[in-house]
């Protein structure tokens, strides 16, 4: 009786260990982040992140983009068009810094141009009639996981918003849950 209560406890401590090695291998493979609105003021959201106001460099931007004979042509389309990395980067050559590439450039309800930068930092503009915005997506490397978005800023005319990512730690069950 002895014998079998202590193979028993085994195998229970096998099973054990057995679905936190699994729960561990799956949350920092497959990781999850929640977004939350941040409750910060425009002057904090400045403050904590200053590259979220527009800059000159970032208005010359808007009005190059928006004088490219390519990019009337595909406004006068009216149909969604997707520049290709290479003839985005031909086109905005003088806006890629060492370290910063072109990840998307496109034409649907507006205009839009995402560049990536070597800390995974992503810095999206979108163009639009009389409209300006950026929006900022910074990530962070956490051990045994995937690069997670912390925060991402954005500037909309001015008006300032913070968005919050908070990594969802043993995730994936709520997930199969909610499927």
């Amino acid at each position: 009786m002895k014998k079998i209560g202590i193979c028993l406890m085994v195998i229970l401590s096998f099973v054990l260990v057995g679905s936190l090695a699994y729960d561990f291998r799956m949350s920092s493979r497959y990781s999850v982040v929640q977004f939350q609105p941040s409750d910060m003021t425009a002057a904090e959201i400045k403050e904590e992140f200053p590259e979220i106001a527009f800059s000159e460099k970032d208005h010359a931007l808007h009005a190059d983009v928006m004088a490219l004979p390519e990019l009337q042509a595909a406004l006068a389309a009216e149909k969604e068009t997707i520049f290709t990395r290479e003839e985005g980067a031909a086109l905005l050559e003088e806006y890629l810094m060492k370290g910063r590439e072109l990840a998307e450039f496109s034409v649907s309800d507006g205009v839009s141009v995402v560049f990536r930068d070597a800390d995974h930092r992503e810095t999206a503009y979108t163009f639009d009639e009389g409209h300006l915005s950026k929006e900022i997506s910074v990530y962070e490397k956490h051990p045994g996981r995937n690069w997670d978005c912390v925060a991402i800023y954005k500037n909309l005319n001015g008006n300032y918003d913070k968005v919050d990512g908070i990594p969802q730690w043993f995730s994936w069950r709520k997930l199969q849950v909610e499927a």
